[in-house]
């Protein structure tokens, strides 16, 4: 085998800076679709939908971003966050994940230049996927549904096989990882994450999970103790793909 070690990359917050397009879609379906009110956004809203963006998990969970900035709430950890979550029901986020993804579509067909320019790949990210695509063994594993991802990719020249692109859903991302590392005959499978819950728990001595620190991460998870993850950095990340997945 070319290579020992299988990379598993998260999208949003470790490929992609999606927030604003987050916070577009997100206020949109949540005030002219689902609330039907015509609240206008704010620099505030604006401010305040970053810090809560790393609780996200997955689309419908920007129903309780969009509450908690309406209601002028507060939440201080992932465990409130999870709290508001469970409260609002199952119902209520179906509907609104729903709404979500319909005004991402209709986004998109309405000015595709636009909705990309919200959606910025990290430019280290570029620098990587010059490496990954000339053959080295990786696959993007997200939340966000993978016709969107492709776009993103393909307006920025990176050309990922469709069947690299994974959408993940109700399996644990790390149980997703030592299925493609075992399937593959991988020796080793590193997966890069933003968003910790994703990463903990980890006891597998063949997946290798990492926290992505340019990602959507609170402050706190990169100074527990113990770490749920050792941290990778912008730069290190690059020298990981260039010593473990060039062709040299």
């Amino acid at each position: 085998m070319d290579f020992p070690t299988l990379l598993v990359l998260d999208f949003d917050g470790v490929i992609c800076d999606s927030i604003d397009e987050n916070y577009a879609v997100s206020w949109v379906a949540y005030h002219a679709l689902f609330r039907k009110d015509a609240a206008a956004s704010s620099a505030a809203s604006r401010r305040d939908f970053a810090r809560l963006r790393p609780f996200i998990r997955s689309g419908e969970d920007f129903l309780v971003i969009q509450e908690i900035l309406t209601t002028g709430s507060t939440v201080k950890d992932q465990a409130e966050f999870d709290e508001l979550w469970r409260r609002a029901g199952a119902e209520k986020r179906a509907e609104f994940r729903k709404l979500f993804y319909q005004e991402r579509s209709e986004m998109l067909a309405r000015d595709r230049a636009s909705w990309l320019a919200l959606n910025r790949v990290y430019p280290h990210m570029k620098e990587a996927f010059r490496v990954l695509v000339k053959g080295a063994p990786f696959y993007v594993l997200s939340t966000k549904e993978p016709q969107f991802i492709e776009e993103i990719l393909s307006a920025n020249q990176i050309r990922v096989p469709r069947e690299r692109i994974l959408f993940s859903d109700k399996e644990p991302k790390l149980t997703t990882t030592e299925k493609l590392r075992s399937k593959g005959g991988f020796e080793e499978a590193i997966l890069v994450e933003d968003q910790v819950d994703h990463l903990r728990g980890n006891r597998n001595p063949r997946v290798r999970g990492l926290l992505a620190a340019w990602g959507y991460v609170k402050e706190e998870w990169l100074k527990e103790e113990p770490l749920a993850a050792p941290i990778i950095t912008a730069e290190s990340f690059l020298a990981l793909v260039e010593k473990e997945f060039s062709r040299g």
